[in-house]
């Protein structure tokens, strides 16, 4: 009997060859064990694959909000470098990209500057121009260079309530 992740990684294997049109793929990619998972998984698919079929870009998009604690930025960076090195050894054709929001957008320019209040649980205003934007921009960037882009996330349903709500909205 095959395993849940053989299985997974098939599935993997066939959308990435048996896609008629030759869309990106764009995994976000935050260091975290959710969508450090997806990367492996979809890794280690590639690796199955005959290298001359190995024709489809994979972008691997991180964020930088600017105001992460500065080890976590040295972890991600450290990390993002070795992601894009070892795909370079393989041969696979995925490169890293990092987004951050434009000057205006920042977290102290809009704290400070304009004198936001600091976000909270009712005003959110950082995740949509810290997060969100910026990496929406680099998606709508490959989607007017390839017509559509694939987008893969990892997330699990139990890590929330109101994340298991929206999951299960989408399927």
């Amino acid at each position: 009997m095959k395993s849940i992740i053989e299985n997974i990684e098939n599935e993997i294997i066939d959308q990435y060859l048996y896609d008629e049109s030759d869309r990106p793929w764009i995994i976000g990619f935050s260091g975290g064990k959710d969508s450090t998972l997806l990367l492996q998984t979809v890794w280690n698919s590639l690796k199955r694959i005959e290298p001359s079929l190995l024709t489809r870009r994979i972008y691997v998009v991180c964020n930088d909000t600017m105001v992460e604690n500065p080890k976590i930025v040295q972890f991600i960076h450290k990390n993002l470098k070795k992601i894009q090195k070892g795909a370079k050894e393989q041969g696979i054709p995925l490169t890293v990209h990092e987004t951050t929001p434009k000057l205006e957008d920042t977290f102290w320019v809009k704290l400070i500057g304009l004198g936001y209040p600091a976000p909270n649980k009712f005003y959110r205003w950082c995740t949509e121009r810290l997060k969100i934007n910026p990496t929406t921009r680099f998606i709508l960037e490959k989607i007017g260079e390839n017509g559509e882009a694939i987008i893969l996330l990892g997330t699990r349903s139990d890590e929330s309530s109101n994340r298991a709500a929206s999951i299960k909205n989408t399927k």
